[in-house]
């Protein structure tokens, strides 16, 4: 049965984290190590989906952009379809970083990182306050995971990286806005 988030908490320095294990050493320990110290360097804004005794999940964002230097100019110009003729000229379009995110084992494969991202890309295409059209992330390069991003709409950004511990892939947040229209 799926479960279903109804508020994320941003976490500060007030937060007491709740139990969190992913079964993933490296997403536990950000999170108890080092998420809040990027928060208080201002490097991630890190938000919580806790339930009553433990954290359920959590994700961690940061600005990003995607630039030719990234891509290529070939890709650049695919991403920059539909952006009016003048603006094409961009060296790099805005994006969101997806830094971290890790659901508890407890509730994985229930639905809870697909809802995750999509309230990340109904947040910024609805009440966004900056210009932002990717989202993107450095997902671990493993079957599982790279599945999960393709299945929530993501591709990959270049093939540079196919032999890398991580891929760097991104979404168009246009489409978000096309399908939920």
């Amino acid at each position: 049965m799926p479960v279903k988030i109804t508020q994320a908490r941003r976490l500060d320095r007030d937060t007491k984290l709740k139990p969190f294990d992913c079964n993933d050493p490296d997403l536990n320990d950000f999170f108890h190590n080092d998420a809040l110290n990027h928060s208080n360097e201002l490097l991630t804004v890190t938000y919580l989906f806790e339930g009553r005794k433990e954290t359920i999940a959590f994700i961690s964002l940061l600005n990003d952009k995607i630039s030719r230097e990234e891509t290529g100019r070939g890709k650049l110009r695919t991403l920059a379809k539909g952006i009016p003729h003048p603006k094409r000229t961009y060296r790099s379009f805005p994006a969101v970083k997806i830094g971290r995110m890790g659901v508890n084992i407890r509730y994985q494969r229930k639905g809870m990182g697909t809802e995750i991202l999509d309230a990340v890309k109904a947040s910024f295409t609805t009440a966004n306050k900056t210009g932002c059209r990717f989202v993107t992330v450095d997902a671990y390069n493993n079957p599982c995971t790279i599945g999960f991003y393709q299945k929530n709409g993501f591709n990959f950004l270049t093939e540079k990286d196919h032999k890398d511990d991580t891929r760097l892939m991104y979404f168009d947040l246009k489409r978000f806005i096309q399908d939920n229209s």
